[in-house]
């Protein structure tokens, strides 16, 4: 495995706990703007964050799909990829509509 391989696999580690994070984050903010009125500036930097987060997952979904034979879970790590962007695609569909 060469060192460009090791790095890409440990920024895919990292994005599995940066975007599991990011998306609670998202999903608690979203709740707390729809109850409260006041966090309505919350609005667009919200959105931002979503999209980049779909935009990282599928970075890094593509990725795990490149690198699939050094990856212990690939099969898990796919998932959770997809699953997250899901998420996040819902998430940002109950903010714009």
């Amino acid at each position: 495995m060469t060192n460009s391989d090791v790095n890409i696999l440990s920024q895919i580690q990292k994005a599995h706990s940066i975007g599991s994070v990011v998306t609670v984050i998202s999903y608690i903010t979203n709740a707390a703007m729809r109850r409260i009125n006041g966090l309505e500036f919350l609005l667009i930097p919200l959105i931002i964050l979503i999209s980049l987060t779909i935009i990282g997952s599928a970075y890094y979904l593509f990725q795990t799909l490149n690198h699939k034979e050094e990856i212990e879970n690939s099969r898990k790590n796919i998932t959770a990829f997809v699953i997250r962007i899901v998420i996040n695609v819902v998430l940002l569909m109950f903010i714009l509509f």
